[in-house]
């Protein structure tokens, strides 16, 4: 059988359908692949970010140890010489708010301070921010941290006098810097010296009278702060500017508390919102600034990886479901043709079996009469013999002639001889219905009929007599009749081992001959009855009117 176009189509459909799935993974390990490579410089990119932040910062703190210098190296540093040195670092530095120095105050020497600072500015005085944000006179308290010089002092006026230590987070973070003789920086805060929302840190250098290396010597000796006024924003911005790349979002935490505070970000709100689809993040922790950790933590915007994305992910997945797809279609072609040359095949052969059967057929059946011949009759004979042997059952056999059937075609031609001919075979086979009865054109004119297992053969011996007259084929040479007839030999036997089959076919041919020296257009059965063990014939009377006289 050849195999079913359905059957093939499955086949390469679900061929084609694992290589479109293979061929997506392999685009995927390349989209893979690719994002990683771009997470990689994404990191690099920050790296570099994060440097330049660092670097930036440690300008920064450079400037206070500079100003520290300045106290170190003399005992009365005057505001124009620390107003001279502070202005010198600020053209360098323009993201630092202010410079300041934050003397110790002990409320005795208030007045005198805020009489001295009067000289150079009619209305300082030590003030604080209320509750409310206005700034007011500072309360009484047992030391001040004022802001005595600072510079530039345009913009900074409001934060001249400001008392340092009116904030408590502030008055902290001044005695550990204080005890500590360590640099350290403030929190997020909104800066006095601004009306908008501008952040900023404030970093504290202690300055002593002497080099005090224990806890007691650094709190008796200590004079004040030199304070940097540093504006994150702008900080943060000067910083990243020096690096070329773009398409970073960038946000600037504070992780030292215990919840960590956003101290800066160069993207909006809007923008934060899409970043929820961004693939990957990058977390840079920084040097300690100020004793503070702060973390830059960074995410690719859509452009930055769009601008690094390329088409190899996409053409190499295409790539290999075009090839997946015309492998199939290849597949389906040798397939189908194969298909259709197997059909082809089978067709073929099924004609040559036909072909075969015909010829057998051919080889069996009597060309004219369309009946058995005598080699299919030979060959069903031995059959039927060798199965009555074996079942103990009867044979019978009834051998028929055309009467004067020369002389009918002499009269009427080999044409309508061979018309009638077929016309009585027909009769014969008609009127011998059994499935597994024979009827073959033995010789000439004469024909058999093989009846296996048959109780009366003589019986249907008359009625194929009584039909073939009853055609009324006319036969006006006949001397019988003016009609054509016939004449029938009937014998059966029930064989053994020792009987001849030659010989049975013998006799029925004698019995023939019998009727037809008995006149013809008659039916003569075997005249001799043997017991049917001894494999002798069996012996049946004729039919009423057909016996010989």
């Amino acid at each position: 059988m050849p195999i079913s176009n359905s059957y093939t189509r499955y086949i390469i459909l679900f061929s084609v359908s694992i290589g479109i799935l293979l061929s997506g993974l392999i685009g995927y390990s390349f989209y893979q692949k690719e994002t990683q490579a771009i997470e990689a410089d994404f990191r690099s990119d920050v790296d570099d970010k994060a440097s330049a932040l660092e670097r930036e910062l440690l300008l920064k703190s450079e400037v206070l140890y500079a100003l520290k210098g300045l106290f170190d190296s003399s005992e009365n540093v005057t505001a124009q010489e620390f107003n001279r040195l502070a202005s010198g670092f600020l053209i360098r530095h323009q993201d630092i708010q202010a410079l300041e120095w934050i003397p110790k105050v002990i409320q005795d020497h208030r007045d005198a301070y805020e009489q001295a600072g009067r000289r150079m500015h009619p209305d300082f005085e030590f003030t604080e921010r209320e509750s409310q944000g206005r700034m007011v006179r500072a309360s009484e308290r047992a030391v001040y941290f004022p802001v005595y010089y600072a510079e530039p002092l345009k913009g900074n006026e409001v934060a001249l006098g400001f008392d340092l230590a009116s904030d408590e987070k502030r008055l902290k973070i001044i005695n550990k810097s204080r005890d500590l003789d360590l640099s350290l920086a403030t929190e997020s805060i909104r800066l006095v010296q601004e009306t908008s929302d501008q952040r900023g840190v404030l970093v504290f250098m202690p300055i002593y009278d002497g080099e005090p290396t224990t806890l007691k010597k650094r709190r008796e000796k200590f004079l004040g702060f030199v304070l940097g006024v540093y504006r994150i924003g702008e900080i943060f911005e000067a910083a990243v500017r020096h690096t070329s790349v773009q398409g970073l979002n960038l946000s600037l935490i504070d992780n030292t508390g215990i919840e960590a505070a956003q101290l800066y970000a160069n993207f909006s709100t809007d923008q934060a919102q899409g970043m929820a689809s961004v693939e990957f993040n990058y977390s840079k922790p920084l040097r300690r600034f100020g004793g503070r950790q702060w973390t830059l933590v960074a995410t690719p915007s859509l452009g930055y990886v769009v601008e690094r994305r390329s088409l190899l992910p996409l053409m190499s997945g295409s790539f290999c479901i075009l090839f997946v797809l015309l492998v199939g279609a290849y597949l389906y072609a040798v397939m189908k043709h194969s298909v259709l040359i197997e059909a082809e095949v089978f067709e073929r052969t099924q004609a040559l079996h036909k072909a075969k059967q015909a010829l057998k057929d051919t080889a069996l059946i009597d060309g004219l009469t369309k009946v058995a011949n005598r080699r299919q009759f030979d060959a069903q004979y031995e059959t039927e013999w060798l199965r009555a042997i074996r079942d103990g059952s009867s044979l019978s056999l009834i051998m028929i002639e055309v009467d004067h059937f020369k002389l009918y075609k002499a009269h009427y031609g080999d044409s309508a001889g061979d018309q009638c001919l077929k016309d009585v075979v027909k009769e014969i086979s008609n009127t011998s219905s059994r499935n597994s009865d024979l009827v073959a054109r033995y010789s000439g004119e004469q024909l058999a009929i093989l009846l296996p297992n048959t109780e009366e053969p003589a019986i249907l011996a008359d009625k194929c007599l009584s039909n073939v007259e009853k055609l009324y084929i006319p036969h006006e040479d006949s001397p019988v009749s003016e009609y054509v007839t016939i004449s029938l030999g009937v014998m059966t036997i029930i064989p053994t081992q020792r009987c001849d089959p030659d010989d049975f076919i013998s006799k029925t041919i004698a019995a023939l001959m019998e009727a037809k020296e008995s006149g013809r257009n008659r039916v003569f059965v075997g005249d001799k009855a043997i017991q049917a063990n001894q494999g002798e014939i069996i012996d049946f009377k004729s039919p009423k009117g057909h016996s010989p006289e």
